[in-house]
């Protein structure tokens, strides 16, 4: 090579070291649920919520920049699978999902839990329901685990919050099996007084950022270190205290 062409290289190299900046950090997308309040939401031309607050700071730690995608959530493992996204900001882990994604550490624990029009007394459980109609989210984590485990409860599916919610209020199911803090919140804002909350969950549901299985294995494990340094010095204590005094 000539000097020239080697000044040639140089020159670029040198660009290219002012264009990078060291340490610049890393970007991810994860998408999430919306609207699933208090966990995430978009409001306003940006991303918020308890699991939002948490991965910014989790990953702030570890150099990762979260871009984050609101989708509905009848669509978003879609994005995922396409490849659209790097992973989902959470998914409710259970059994099923395992054989087909991987998870981090839990960034919350949730649950499933039954909504039924006021001023009817919340059920105490599924048993309750057998021979009856529960409603809930056909992407979400609680349908199969009902068809499972309480076989003669019939189970209706349709394609979010508050189409469950509706159908409830409509007459056409008799309880909506939903996460009890989002199911609070859709039906306090869509149908305020309809619906007697749920005094305890049948069943609890992790929440963590999720990838394909076999993918983005580094990924999971820098948000598991984040989070680890969060509980460790009390920051991650003070994002759940921070949500539940709204």
């Amino acid at each position: 090579m000539s000097k020239y062409g080697s000044a040639i290289v140089l020159g670029l190299l040198c660009a290219l070291f002012l264009v990078l900046p060291a340490g610049a950090a890393e970007k991810v997308r994860l998408a999430h649920d919306d609207p699933f309040p208090p966990f995430t939401v978009y409001k306003d031309g940006r991303s918020e919520g308890i699991v939002i607050d948490i991965l910014q700071e989790a990953l702030k730690r570890v150099n990762i920049e979260p871009v984050f995608i609101p989708a509905h959530m009848d669509k978003i493992q879609d994005l995922l699978k396409a490849g659209d996204v790097d992973g989902l900001a959470f998914l409710g882990i259970n059994p099923e999902r395992r054989k087909l994604y991987d998870f981090s550490d839990p960034l919350v624990i949730t649950g499933g839990a039954l909504f039924v029009t006021s001023p009817n007394p919340s059920p105490a459980g599924l048993k309750e329901l057998e021979g009856k109609s529960v409603v809930t989210p056909l992407k979400g984590p609680l349908a199969g685990f009902i068809k499972n485990q309480f076989p003669k409860v019939n189970v209706m599916t349709v394609e979010d919050y508050p189409a469950a919610l509706k159908t409830v209020l409509d007459g056409k199911a008799d309880a909506a099996a939903l996460n009890p803090q989002v199911g609070i919140q859709l039906a306090n804002q869509l149908f305020p007084g309809k619906f007697t909350f749920p005094k305890s969950v049948f069943l609890e549901v992790p929440l963590a950022v999720t990838v394909l299985k076999g993918t983005h294995a580094a990924l999971l494990q820098k948000v598991n270190e984040g989070l680890g340094s969060m509980k460790k010095d009390g920051t991650y204590a003070k994002i759940l205290e921070k949500w539940s005094s709204r």
